[in-house]
């Protein structure tokens, strides 16, 4: 199947309700939907049994399917141990609720999680993606974790101290630019763990100036690279358009699709 075909959007990156940003979405042209299940009004707790239902069928009714869920608590860091139950317990929470949705996908942003120096992976952090995968494992889950700081050596090491093939790759282009790391080693490195693919564009940071997310062609993102080199692998699943920090997300995401439907 071609790209253009597993292209998708992150429905709250457009800033509305969850009712009105699929709405929203509907309108951009692409076939897939992620939403962001630490939104309010989609976070387990606010969603019923039936809220569960009718969402399924009103994503349906529109032609769409809904294809992953974003997990993301940027306060509660996975190496700290005063929180990291309550996000274990949180992001365990959407895994189930990601059964319930019948999405096999959920992605999380993770900061460090290796020593700078050494890059050996945080203990609190292992233990804590050991739990969570389990909790992936019993409900046929792929939680999808998106590095951004962390190389991918480092990054490497911690899959293998967490050692449960549930864990996997959530490969987010911008936030690994923004960071300093080159997307295409992490695609060469790990082209069978890519669970889910986030396409932004951004800046490296550098030293008078932190990396910032941009529109689409406007910063250091090789996206022809990175859908090449995807391309060349077995990954076939989906590509969620994404503009985290726009005032005009619609347009932005509009003119994204048709540079990548380009490709």
């Amino acid at each position: 199947m071609s790209v253009a075909k597993r292209l998708g959007v992150n429905a709250h990156d457009l800033h509305s309700d969850t009712k009105r940003a699929l709405q929203q979405a509907g309108t951009l042209g692409v076939r897939l939907v992620e939403l962001a299940a630490h939104a309010p009004d989609m976070s387990p707790a606010a969603l019923s049994t039936s809220g569960r239902r009718h969402l399924l069928r009103f994503i349906e009714g529109m032609g769409m399917q809904l294809t992953s869920l974003t997990a993301d608590h940027a306060m509660l860091r996975l190496t700290d141990p005063s929180t990291i139950d309550h996000r274990i317990a949180l992001t365990s929470d959407v895994i189930k609720l990601a059964a319930d949705l019948h999405v096999s996908v959920v992605s999380t942003a993770i900061g460090a999680v290796t020593h700078p120096d050494t890059h050996e992976p945080s203990p609190v952090a292992i233990e804590a993606l050991q739990r969570m995968g389990e909790a992936a494992d019993n409900y046929g889950i792929r939680l999808a974790l998106r590095p951004s700081a962390d190389a991918p050596d480092a990054f490497a090491a911690l899959l293998d101290a967490v050692a449960c093939p549930s864990v996997q790759l959530g490969l987010d282009l911008g936030s690994l630019v923004i960071a300093g790391n080159n997307p295409i080693r992490y695609v060469e490195q790990f082209a069978t763990k890519v669970a889910i693919v986030h396409i932004r564009d951004a800046r490296t940071g550098i030293s008078d100036r932190p990396g910032c997310e941009v529109k689409m062609g406007e910063g250091d993102v090789d996206l022809t690279g990175a859908l090449v080199t995807l391309e060349s692998t077995d990954y076939r699943g989906a590509y969620i358009l994404r503009r985290t920090g726009s005032n005009d997300p619609m347009s932005d995401l509009l003119a994204a699709r048709g540079r990548v439907e380009e490709f």
